[in-house]
């Protein structure tokens, strides 16, 4: 190839995340088979330590592919045909949840916000209540795509009083970032992704089972193979995977944890918010504009004025200054920029990223028509 690899870049990107150097160390390793004691030992700490940031004590299962990849298996896994679902969203990934149900011919009752909105507790248990016989209500921890956060406690409550229905979030951008209890709150699946909060390369997804949950799996009757969580539960007595896993990238993810471990959770939490907090007041010394009114620690998600075309800033940042950030997605595109302050990412970072977007940000224009 001609093309050189490009320089260091600083992602502020809410996924993938920079990654810290003993996990690029780690996956730069001799890789293992995965069908050994070695990789066994490995495989079952990652499990462990995944059981800790998730504050459960119930099933956590590893499968290669990304944060979607849980979502569908969590659909495929739990439901039936002719199934009554709800999926409460707030954003792009809340609508991926009805475009993942709908693929598999269910017809999802959709409670919508207004984006920037949180999810309200108190819609969705009106809407329960007008209902009967619904299995699984899907909502989400973070949106990155409008920079909210839910209240999940409250979400899980409303589900518990109205219905007999599991829950099942999705904290693919959430976990490792914002405070999230899976036992103490009663959540029955809680679905991850690597490349995010627990800080390793794209190419893990996790979803917690709770024995709730399980009596749904046992009696779904969606297509599934490579996804069917029974056969991860039943391969975990031997602590593998029932077909060929990531191998470089669990070795990344178990240095990882170990280092979410090391410095705890609740500080993961705390130092997570500050920056966020930092963030949010670089943002509004600008006179920039938050776009979420009810914004997550995870990423700020910052209006753009009449004008700037979203997209054509960013390009022009990554290219000039090597810095990465995350433009708008669906009906936001090109209308706002997000900056993310989990995992990895420190406050250095952030001043880079803010100085980049005031010294180009005056000079921004539409295209042309």
């Amino acid at each position: 190839m001609s093309e050189t690899f490009p320089p260091h870049t600083i992602l502020l990107t809410p996924g993938p995340t920079p990654l810290p150097p003993q996990v690029s160390q780690a996956m730069a390793r001799p890789i293992l088979h995965h069908r050994t004691k070695v990789f066994g030992e490995l495989f079952a700490s990652v499990l462990s330590d995944m059981q800790y940031v998730y504050r459960t004590k119930n099933t956590v299962l590893l499968m290669a592919g990304s944060g979607t990849a849980a979502m569908e298996s969590a659909v495929v896994n739990l439901l039936s045909p002719g199934d009554r679902v709800v999926v409460h969203t707030t954003g792009v990934f809340g609508d991926r949840f009805a475009g993942i149900l709908e693929a598999f011919g269910l017809e999802p009752v959709v409670v919508a916000e207004e984006w920037g909105h949180a999810a309200d507790p108190q819609k969705l248990s009106e809407a329960l209540r007008s209902l009967s016989g619904v299995k699984a209500v899907f909502f989400q921890h973070t949106d990155t795509s409008t920079g909210v956060v839910n209240d999940i406690k409250a979400l899980s409550e409303a589900v518990r009083c109205c219905s007999d229905a599991v829950t099942v979030v999705d904290s693919v951008s959430g976990l490792a970032a914002e405070p999230l209890e899976t036992d103490a709150w009663g959540l029955d699946v809680v679905l991850t992704g690597s490349q995010k909060g627990l800080m390793c390369a794209p190419g893990l997804a996790f979803a917690a089972v709770s024995e709730r949950a399980w009596k749904l799996v046992e009696s779904a009757k969606l297509p599934r193979f490579y996804f069917d969580w029974r056969r991860m539960r039943k391969s975990l007595s031997d602590r593998e995977t029932p077909f060929t896993p990531a191998i470089t990238v669990i070795m990344g993810q178990a240095e990882a944890l170990k280092l979410i471990r090391k410095e705890g959770i609740e500080n993961v939490w705390k130092r997570t918010a500050g920056l966020a907090a930092y963030a949010r007041s670089r943002a509004r010394e600008l006179g920039w504009e938050l776009f979420a009114r009810d914004p997550s620690n995870i990423l700020t998600a910052l209006r753009l004025p009449p004008g700037v075309d979203g997209d054509s800033l960013i390009a022009r940042i990554l290219a000039e200054d090597n810095i990465s950030i995350a433009g708008g997605q669906g009906r936001l595109k090109g209308r706002v920029v997000r900056i993310a302050h989990m995992g990895y990412i420190g406050k250095a970072d952030l001043d880079a990223g803010f100085a980049a977007l005031a010294r180009r940000l005056p000079l921004a224009k539409a295209p042309t028509p």
